[in-house]
C-alpha cells in the first residue's frame, strides 16, 4: 500500500526538471542594419569628417560588431568576456568623443 502511494505522490506532484538555460539567439536585424548604417555614413563622409569624428564612427562600428560577434560567434567564456569588455570599451570612448564633439561645436 506504502508503494501505491508513493508511486501516486510521484505521479501526481512530479518535481520540475532542471533544464539547462538554452539562450535564444535571434537574428539581430536591427543590429545589423544600424551597423551597416554606421559603416556607410562613415565611409560615404570620410572626406568632409574631421578627424574626431572619424574615430568616432570607427570606434562605434567596431563596437556594434564586436556585439554581433559575442551574441552568434561561439566562444569560451574568457573569449567572449574579453569580447563583451572590447565593445563596452568602444562604446564607451565613442560616447565620450561623442560628447567632446558636440562641447567643441556649440563652444566656438
Amino acid at each position: 500500500m506504502a508503494k501505491q502511494y508513493r508511486k501516486l505522490q510521484k505521479n501526481l506532484y512530479k518535481k520540475p526538471e532542471k533544464k539547462e538555460p538554452t539562450e535564444k539567439i535571434g537574428k539581430d536585424y536591427v543590429l545589423m542594419a544600424v551597423t551597416i548604417f554606421t559603416l556607410l555614413i562613415t565611409a560615404a563622409g570620410w572626406t568632409s569628417l574631421d578627424n574626431l569624428s572619424r574615430v568616432m564612427y570607427t570606434l562605434l562600428s567596431v563596437s556594434l560588431m564586436l556585439t554581433y560577434a559575442k551574441r552568434h560567434a561561439t566562444l569560451d567564456e574568457k573569449k567572449a568576456t574579453l569580447v563583451e569588455r572590447a565593445s563596452l570599451a568602444t562604446m564607451g570612448l565613442a560616447v565620450i568623443l561623442f560628447v567632446v564633439s558636440i562641447v567643441r561645436h556649440f563652444m566656438s
